[in-house]
């Protein structure tokens, strides 16, 4: 059986299933003022009619032609968007059309809630906690709770992104206005990306507890029924990277625009003050006029300016009283002694170059394999885990893999991973198995 071609099938129905844009606007102005009810034809005459004013498209209509186009339009939306009642003569909308406009409408009123985000990862890292230790299936929290949350924490990352362009669609329209207020909304537009800015790392903070879940998704991978499992982890963990990745590339874009909105603000500010400035000199050599008393002869400027000051560049001698307290000894002060946990401070060195070394030795087996994989074009990992289980621990073994895994996935057009669901178990610990995996250069 052929398999669905999305581009192939919507090729032919694109207008059909996207309006083009005054028939979107209509379809969300009947959907804001009727919503699921019914509504008549002179309701989408009258909007219609409206819509086309609003963007200037019907001022010289004639009534004839004003007549065919409302048909034509009332006709291109039955196809889809809206039902006809040819009894009660009304319309209503279909439920395509009706998720459309909903769709719309939620993305338009949607605000950034960093708090909401962090609630939601607190409930997935709960959840997921839950599950492991109630031994339940991880597909089902998949389905019951990553599933339900994924579409609110992505539309958040969006939402950032979205005030992100608008800020730097008004700097671009407003360096070429001549408008004199152009350095305030310069200014407003600078603190608006400095918020989104803040937004962005807190959101990153939200964020943080995606690290947590991962070390769960690694301890579900130790389980014997994890090959179940390792598809919906793959879908966690890409989420994962991807938010992170997006997260970082809004604030590059807000770093790269910012200075370019300071040196506008510092070239309109120096342009602006010789503008000044010249306008100044014009105005005096203007209006200025030389004015002769007895024998001396005085610049007469005019009469709404002051005669010019000069003051003397030597400066006077000043008198510095200076307090007696602030020449005084200081009395001494008592110096703190701060106690040390040894014992505290010892364990958490221990643990810190533990985990350093663990780090550097799964980073070390990691590049192993790919590079055999680099030399060779292929590479059977079930062995190498073997041998790093019996030179290293079985810890280190398990993230190598989740390491290895990982990296293959995503760089998923370079390298193909086979799995081979037969178990192969350790020479000599028999309770440690593993599934034949076997990468590939593509």
């Amino acid at each position: 059986m052929e398999s669905f071609n999305l581009y192939r099938e919507a090729k032919d129905q694109y207008e059909k299933l996207i309006p083009e844009k005054n028939d979107g606007l209509i379809l969300l102005s009947l959907y804001a003022k009727y919503k699921d009810k019914d509504f008549t034809e002179e309701n989408i005459i009258s909007i219609t009619n409206k819509i086309f004013k609003d963007q200037g498209n019907n001022k010289f209509e004639r009534s004839r032609t004003e007549y065919n186009r409302n048909n034509t339009i009332i006709l291109r939306l039955q196809e889809s968007f809206l039902w006809r009642n040819e009894t009660k003569r009304t319309y209503q909308f279909k439920k395509y059309g009706l998720e459309l406009c909903q769709n719309v409408e939620k993305r338009l009123i949607e605000k950034y809630n960093p708090a909401k985000i962090k609630r939601f990862f607190d409930q997935l890292h709960k959840s997921l906690t839950e599950y492991i230790e109630a031994d339940k299936d991880f597909n089902e929290w998949i389905e019951d709770h990553f599933d339900l949350r994924m579409p609110e924490l992505i539309s958040q990352i969006e939402i950032l992104d979205q005030q992100v362009n608008e800020s730097v669609t008004d700097f671009k329209v407003n360096i070429k206005s001549e408008d004199q207020s152009i350095l305030y909304i310069l200014k407003e537009i600078e603190i608006r990306l400095e918020i989104i800015k803040e937004q962005s790392s807190e959101l990153k903070n939200a964020f943080q507890i995606s690290y947590d879940i991962d070390e769960l998704l690694t301890d579900i991978l130790q389980k014997n029924d994890s090959y179940n499992y390792i598809e919906n982890i793959q879908k966690v963990q890409k989420f994962h990277d991807n938010s992170r990745s997006q997260l970082e590339q809004v604030s590059k874009r807000i770093e790269k625009i910012k200075p370019r909105i300071r040196e506008f603000i510092y070239d309109f500010n120096k342009k602006d003050f010789d503008r000044k400035t010249n306008k100044f000199i014009y105005y005096l050599l203007e209006k200025s006029f030389v004015k002769r008393e007895k024998s001396m002869k005085r610049i007469q400027f005019p009469n709404n300016l002051s005669g010019l000051k000069v003051k003397s560049i030597e400066h006077s001698p000043t008198l510095n009283i200076i307090p007696i307290r602030e020449i005084s000894p200081k009395l001494p002060v008592e110096i703190i002694k701060r106690n040390i946990d040894i014992p505290k401070r010892k364990e958490l060195l221990d643990k810190t170059i533990k985990w350093k070394q663990d780090k550097e030795r799964i980073m070390y087996w990691t590049n192993f394999a790919f590079q055999e994989l680099e030399e060779k074009g292929s590479l059977v990992f079930t062995p190498l885990f073997f041998k790093i289980v019996d030179k290293d621990r079985l810890a280190i073994a398990l993230k190598t893999a989740h390491s290895v895994l990982r990296k293959s996935t995503k760089l998923k057009p370079l390298y193909k991973v086979q799995i081979n669901q037969t178990p192969v178990n350790h020479t000599l610990n028999k309770t440690i198995s593993l599934w034949q995996m076997t990468i590939q250069k593509q």
